[in-house]
């Protein structure tokens, strides 16, 4: 037995502030749910998690600009759809006025009703707008420069195209309806047939646009999904396996107190030895 190197005594006290330290790093992940708690838990692990996590919020956001996009396709959509409805009723009356039946009067009040419809074409192609982008008025000031990025990844280059489009009644080519005399107006049918068919187009592009965006936001919501999956498997804590941790550590500490007590106890029996 020595007193001035009592070697048991400092071996035991190293071990009671080590368990005091692991049973403190356990209290800490079970009170934050992570078990990387900083670079020294796990320094490459922390690498990785982090950039999992920062990909894990560039496709979140990608994934909205993708919803977004789809979102401006429906308002483009639904507004062609009111313009091809316009041009089903100029169909009406280029129809009605190619009969001969009509006098000139007849035709006079017809052209009328088709310049208002042709207003009526600029007017949706002109105002139609999301978020302050014109997508049908492609070569006009506040539609440049004609197209639209969609972001639809969380790294450079990873974009769709929108391209925008005219449906002024000069593109569609319905300014040009007359149906002053029956060879005019027989004439104005297939030009509004021709504008119909370039306005349906027009609608099939932009329905291939929108289900490319859906394919796109799947796919990013996939790939967030198992990004975050594999994330939490790096950073989050195992509860039930750290609570176990947790209660070794603790009765690590009390058996190491317990103990250090009991070689405290030897100096007592040196004094007994000395008297």
């Amino acid at each position: 037995m020595v007193v001035n190197h009592n070697m048991a005594l400092i071996c035991e006290s190293r071990q009671l502030r080590c368990n005091v330290k692991n049973m403190e790093k356990s209290s800490k992940k079970l009170a934050t749910g992570y078990k990387l708690l900083g670079a020294n838990d796990d320094a490459a692990g922390l690498q990785i998690s982090e950039t999992m996590r920062h990909q894990t919020r560039g496709l979140n956001k990608a994934s909205r600009n993708s919803q977004d996009g789809i979102s401006m396709l429906q308002t483009a959509d639904a507004a062609l759809q009111e313009t091809q409805e316009v041009l089903d009723r100029m169909t009406d009356l280029t129809t009605q006025a190619a009969n001969d039946i009509n006098t000139d009067a007849d035709r006079r009040a017809i052209q009328d009703e088709i310049d208002q419809l042709n207003q009526e074409v600029d007017r949706i192609a002109y105002t139609t707008n999301f978020n302050q982008q014109y997508i049908l008025a492609d070569g006009t000031p506040q539609a440049r420069p004609g197209y639209y990025m969609i972001q639809t990844g969380s790294l450079a280059g990873q974009g769709i195209e929108i391209k925008f489009v005219n449906a002024s009644k000069e593109s569609l080519g319905v300014d040009k309806v007359d149906v002053s005399s029956h060879a005019k107006a027989t004439e104005s049918i297939a030009v509004v047939q021709n504008a119909i068919e370039k306005a349906a187009s027009f609608r099939d592009t932009f329905g291939a646009q929108q289900e490319r965006l859906e394919h796109a936001l799947r796919g990013t919501d996939n790939t967030s999904e198992s990004t975050q999956r594999a994330e939490s498997s790096r950073r989050d804590t195992n509860m039930n396996m750290e609570m176990v941790q947790y209660s070794t550590n603790r009765i690590l500490v009390q058996a190491s107190q317990s103990i250090l007590a009991q070689y405290n106890d030897d100096a007592k029996y040196v004094l007994e030895m000395l008297k």
